[in-house]
């Protein structure tokens, strides 16, 4: 499904992948299933979703994996759904700008499918630091980051080169990236997504929508 994108020019890219077991949070599969894991994505994907959709915002779905695997209601709340593209995460994440800022967006928030934390509030407050920054960061409680979001006129892809992705450092060397480049960044509050059981369980004390293991 593919529409125009709205008048005031922001986006929400999510990045997800197809619902398969054995496929998605494959470290938390280790340690309780891979059914049980793909449950859980699917909670926390649905999750996401519905904070997107309820910020009025226009949503660009971009999946990773076999399309015909994606439910029909995840394809349905997107105004975009793309296959990403590139061969490392970094590349993916810079097509997916690319292609956002070529059809007319003039700010965009990407934002990944398991963290939690990321609601309505959490969002505008990206879109808000966007009015005064050249990008915005949502750190994540492992070092990595659950959303980065860029204006049109500031977005380069150099802060997604060199990064040790799937480490403690993604965090610490996209900021790093982000100075050299000379761009301001506003930092948002730091997330905990959902990688193994301890974040599971610490996510669970707080709440009773993830299914328990």
């Amino acid at each position: 499904m593919q529409s125009k994108i709205r008048s005031d020019n922001q986006v929400i890219a999510l990045f997800i992948k197809a619902p398969i077991p054995g496929r998605v949070k494959t470290r938390l599969a280790r340690e309780i299933g891979d059914e049980t894991a793909c449950n859980i994505y699917i909670t926390l994907v649905e999750r996401v979703l519905h904070q997107i959709q309820a910020s009025g915002l226009p949503l660009a779905l971009f999946f990773d994996g076999d399309a015909s695997r994606l439910p029909e209601s995840w394809q349905q709340a997107a105004h975009y759904c793309i296959q990403q593209q590139g061969a490392d995460l970094g590349e993916r994440m810079a097509t997916a700008f690319r292609y956002l800022f070529t059809v007319g967006a003039d700010q965009v928030v990407l934002v990944g499918s398991d963290i939690p934390g990321i609601d309505t509030v959490y969002l505008q407050q990206a879109f808000t630091l966007l009015h005064s920054h050249d990008l915005v960061i949502g750190p994540a409680l492992d070092g990595g980051y659950c959303l980065i979001g860029f204006r049109r006129h500031s977005f380069t892809s150099t802060v997604f080169e060199q990064i040790h992705w799937s480490t403690d450092q993604v965090y610490p060397l996209t900021v790093q990236a982000s100075v050299q480049a000379g761009l301001s960044a506003g930092i948002l509050p730091i997330l905990r997504d959902i990688d193994t059981l301890e974040d599971l369980k610490a996510y669970q004390t707080a709440t009773t929508n993830v299914p328990k293991p």
